[in-house]
């Protein structure tokens, strides 16, 4: 048997270089799925948590400060948290430029429109600049076709919702009561919208 030529050695040590890569990103890829699942599974971890809630723990409302708190919509007019008591309340912590943001928005137009009739309204909340994105975000909603109002959330209703966990979307499924029912932390297109749904239903049969 001939010795490798140096030309072999070259090609062998190519063909090894490529399945440690693809391996690599393989390994990668699982990674991220499963870190995107633990995203959703783990949301609302804190006070609000869905493992609580589902424990039987008492589900609390979000602070005085965040709900009776002034909000500037992108049509000129202003409300406010609290505005929608008696209301299933979906709330959405996005901006224009965020991936999974963009993901989540046509289930929630989906949401709004199939549960409206039901008690429930959607309110999203982007933690753009208004002096700056203002044209930006209604040309997004426009493309969108965004059935809900769309809100600016200022410096303390943004860390007030975020709980210092910066990562965005964040969305709030609130019940009739007020009271935090589930809080989403990102999205994964797979468990979020299913999670969604099963919680709107869940705070519409409390009545």
């Amino acid at each position: 048997m001939k010795p490798p030529t140096q030309s072999s050695n070259s090609t062998w040590n190519i063909t090894r270089i490529g399945l440690i890569g693809s391996a690599l990103i393989l390994v990668a890829a699982i990674t991220y799925n499963y870190s995107s699942e633990r995203t959703v599974l783990d949301s609302g971890s804190g006070n609000e948590s869905p493992a609580n809630s589902s424990a039987g723990a008492s589900p609390a409302p979000l602070p005085d400060t965040i709900m009776q708190a002034s909000i500037n919509l992108l049509d000129g007019q202003k409300t406010r948290l609290a505005d929608y008591s008696g209301k299933v309340l979906v709330v959405d912590l996005w901006a224009t430029w965020c991936g999974p943001c963009i993901q989540e928005i046509p289930h929630l137009v989906q949401i709004a429109r199939d549960y409206k009739s039901k008690g429930v309204e959607v309110i999203g909340l982007t933690n753009e600049d208004p002096e700056l994105y203002t044209e930006t975000v209604k040309k997004f909603a426009a493309d969108f076709k965004i059935n809900y109002p769309i809100g600016w959330a200022d410096e303390p209703m943004r860390i007030g919702l975020t709980r210092e966990r910066g990562a965005i979307p964040q969305t709030y499924i609130i019940g009739r009561d007020g009271k935090v029912l589930k809080h989403f932390v990102g999205f994964h297109p797979r468990l979020s919208v299913p999670q969604m749904k099963a919680a709107i239903e869940a705070a519409i049969a409390e009545g």
